[in-house]
């Protein structure tokens, strides 16, 4: 899929077929897509099932079934209906495969009868997700994980740098009883149950857009976010382990997670993209999220296959955080004892100025004292 769209023109769109009529017009129409510049036949289906399969995994961009019986309708003069179904989420792409199926085939039907039918052969377009055909509702959805999803990672880059840039490493570690566990576990636990939980409902909400989601969906659906924001807090930990300080932290997430929603294949089918944008693509936690969600909308399809995408995502958090861990810990040992050895300095330095400070009051009670002493002599003298 790396040439989908070059050579300045969408080519080689990947789609499969279901050929139930095994016919030579079936023939025809099969023959006739393989020879279409803009089309690739991917896959030969032998049920719906398994392309649906394809279509949830990514492999197909749409698929088309040639019912039983097509040609002997058409032989009766009654016009058969060929559904394409497509996946209802890669929207541009969507366009351009079901466009030129149907052209295709209509180039193929006007062969046929074409004084006795006036449409010898008709295209039933219908989707395998988001039925309900309501593409802004769908990527509005998206755009609310996105959003929660950048918002993750700067919350756990804002609270993993706070104590670096204020100089709190001790204290903080004093409040955990100096175990660099617990200060870890009491940072991202209580930020991600608190972002999980907005998340879930502000996602439970604006889903309503689209369906209600059933208690199957909400469960899976809830256990990918919650890896996600695992994921996220790993890596924003994980920046700030790498630069040390808030402000480079800050930007590397910016950098990295805010276009990330036109990197995760809501917008634009990941297929179609430069291998080094895949990879990049690979790495975004909100791209595996936004493919549990958009598997949601394909029913049980979609179900068994999601699961992945979460499994994914954890070791992704595991990673993120195990690779946090080891460089948290060696800048909280280096930052607590540059604290320890500021504070002896501050002390030192504090000892210091008493020293000084009792020195002058030593002298100017020296010197006062012998002032009057000699004011004393001088009264005496002066009787």
């Amino acid at each position: 899929m790396m040439d989908l769209f070059s050579a300045e023109i969408i080519q080689h769109v990947p789609i499969g077929i279901v050929n139930q009529d095994r016919s030579q017009l079936a023939d025809e129409i099969t023959m006739a897509l393989k020879a279409d510049p803009v089309l690739e036949v991917a896959l030969e289906c032998g049920d719906r099932s398994e392309c649906e399969h394809a279509v949830v995994r990514g492999e197909l961009q749409a698929f088309l079934v040639l019912p039983n019986e097509m040609e002997r309708r058409a032989l009766r003069f009654e016009t058969p209906v060929i559904p394409v179904y497509s996946s209802g989420q890669n929207y541009l792409t969507n366009t351009f495969a079901v466009k030129e199926i149907r052209s295709v085939i209509s180039s193929i039907g006007s062969n046929l009868f074409t004084k006795q039918m006036e449409e010898p052969v008709q295209v039933e377009i219908k989707s395998v997700g988001n039925n309900s055909g309501n593409y802004q509702g769908f990527l509005g959805l998206g755009l609310v994980t996105a959003i929660f999803h950048l918002a993750g990672i700067l919350a756990a880059v804002y609270l993993f740098s706070f104590p670096f840039r204020d100089h709190r490493i001790r204290e903080f570690l004093a409040a955990a009883g100096g175990s660099r566990v617990v200060l870890g576990a009491a940072t991202v636990l209580p930020l991600v149950v608190i972002q999980w939980l907005s998340m879930v409902a502000v996602y439970a909400y604006a889903h309503r857009a689209l369906a209600p989601m059933t208690f199957d969906e909400f469960i899976i659906v809830s256990a990918g976010q919650l890896a996600m924001f695992l994921a996220c807090s790993g890596a924003g930990a994980a920046f700030v382990g790498i630069t040390g300080n808030m402000r480079m932290s800050s930007s590397v997430a910016g950098v990295i997670a805010g276009p990330a929603f036109a990197f995760a294949g809501q917008t634009f089918p990941v297929m179609a993209m430069p291998f080094a944008v895949r990879c990049f693509a690979f790495l975004l936690p909100l791209t595996h999220i936004l493919k549990v969600q958009s598997m949601m909308l394909l029913g049980s399809v979609g179900k068994a296959h999601a699961w992945e995408s979460i499994v994914l995502l954890l070791f992704m958090a595991l990673f993120w955080h195990l690779l946090a861990s080891k460089l948290l810990f060696l800048r909280w040992k280096v930052a607590e004892e540059k604290e320890a050895d500021w504070e002896n300095r501050e002390k030192l330095h504090l000892k210091d100025k008493l020293k000084n400070i009792a020195g002058a009051v030593a002298s100017d009670l020296s010197i006062r004292k012998a002032v009057a002493s000699d004011k004393a002599l001088k009264g005496v003298n002066h009787d």
